[in-house]
């Protein structure tokens, strides 16, 4: 072997390995250094006489392999939080892979009777592959130049003349518009997890200030579950200067929108999710609600009346020590025979931000943030099912459909008049 052959092979393994070393530490330089090895070890192998294949003898190895590779691109695709269609792209790509080693594993093709017979095949070859590649392309969103030159060329959100439910409308078109959909879901819609799901996440329970902050200034706060490297440098911090005044205010009005009476807000990675139940920081900032001392609740007390220590203080009084307790019977047309530690989100959300009638129970979701009183409520399970006693976390419910949150209107669960 020519010494300007090998000086050439050491300085491109050496960069690869420094580059794998570089990216991923010693495993990676490790494992880059095995495969180099065991590829030296397969090229010392002689190589069999060709043979003729059949069509199960040239994939019987190939397929099993194949679906392996394939699932393997899934799972690492579906970690680093690429789009599910990109997944399936990936995968996609692994069977073609596919199909060409076994093209090139077919049998011997039979000699042409002339020299124009290959030209032929290519051809044809060609248009077969063109043809599958538009016909499949072609029932994809096709790229739009003017449509694009139109959102380009738009004038900026302008709010003055506009109503609430208009700016809400103009905020979702900002929203559209910044391509926030390529990294945040919104309840059902988007494809997207490397960003929290603002709907089953709630980000319209958080006050303005606090989402404009996460707007402008993303890297301040990180979302809870999202403060790895990667995703701590995902979100863009050039809003505050792309986005006028009139549409930053558009975009948190829409933003506020997203909320959810029926479940508990949900935090973390998909796959890694959970619930405020079990977020122990909730617990705690709950407990502050539930004794009054919280300074975003002054004059709110859940204490006095169910007791600092959960025994009741008033008559009436739910207590919340006893898992087996039972719905009021004072709201006709709403009741539930299950007992406490069955209760669904949506009843806890309903009995403290409505109250009960005719009882010190107050709707005290007209008075105080709801995002408060949801952490009350967190708190105020722990009562009857500690944090320190649980051996699993509460499942992660599934994420509302648009008729379900269609349906949330109809029924007015909700209490402001624009949700």
């Amino acid at each position: 072997m020519k010494i300007d052959v090998i000086i050439i092979g050491l300085v491109a393994a050496l960069s690869g390995l420094y580059a794998l070393h570089s990216s991923f530490g010693l495993a990676g330089a490790g494992a880059g250094l095995a495969v180099m090895i065991t590829y030296a070890l397969l090229l010392k192998i002689k190589p069999k006489k060709p043979a003729e294949k059949t069509f199960f003898q040239n994939i019987r190895f190939k397929l099993p392999i194949i679906i392996v590779i394939a699932g393997i691109v899934w799972v690492v695709a579906g970690k680093f939080n690429f789009p599910i269609w990109w997944q399936i792209e990936f995968v996609s790509f692994a069977f073609v892979g596919f199909c060409f080693f076994t093209l090139l594993d077919w049998k011997t093709l039979k000699l042409e009777k002339s020299n124009f017979d290959w030209v032929k095949r290519l051809l044809a070859t060609y248009a077969l592959a063109s043809g599958i590649f538009i016909g499949v392309t072609a029932q994809l969103p096709q790229f739009d130049p003017m449509l694009e030159l139109e959102k380009l060329n738009k004038p900026p959100v302008k709010l003055s003349g506009l109503a609430g439910p208009e700016v809400i409308a103009a905020g979702r078109e900002v929203f559209e518009n910044n391509k926030c959909f390529n990294c945040h879901k919104v309840f059902w819609e988007g494809n997207s997890d490397r960003g929290p799901n603002l709907g089953t996440k709630q980000i319209g329970l958080y006050p303005e200030d606090y989402i404009k902050e996460q707007i402008i200034e993303p890297r301040k706060k990180q979302s809870p579950g999202f403060d790895d490297p990667k995703s701590v440098k995902a979100m863009p911090t050039y809003y505050g200067e792309d986005l006028s005044e009139d549409e930053l205010h558009a975009l948190v009005s829409y933003l506020k929108t997203l909320r959810d009476p029926t479940h508990m807000p949900v935090e973390g990675k998909f796959g890694e999710q959970w619930t405020w139940w079990d977020d122990k920081d909730v617990v705690a900032e709950g407990q502050q609600v539930f004794e009054g001392v919280h300074p975003a609740t002054e004059g709110l007390s859940c204490a006095v009346c169910h007791g600092k220590d959960g025994t009741p203080m008033m008559t009436g009084a739910l207590d919340f020590r006893n898992e087996n307790n039972t719905d009021t019977t004072k709201i006709e047309g709403d009741h539930t025979d299950k007992v406490l530690k069955d209760w669904p989100d949506a009843l806890w959300y309903r009995r403290v931000t409505r109250g009960v009638p005719n009882t010190p129970m107050a709707p005290w979701g007209m008075i105080f943030e709801h995002l408060y009183l949801w952490k009350a409520e967190a708190y105020a399970r722990t009562f009857h099912d500690p944090l320190e006693k649980r051996t699993a976390k509460r499942p992660v419910p599934p994420v509302p459909t648009k008729e379900e949150i269609e349906s949330w209107k109809s029924k007015e669960l909700f209490l402001d008049p624009l949700l």
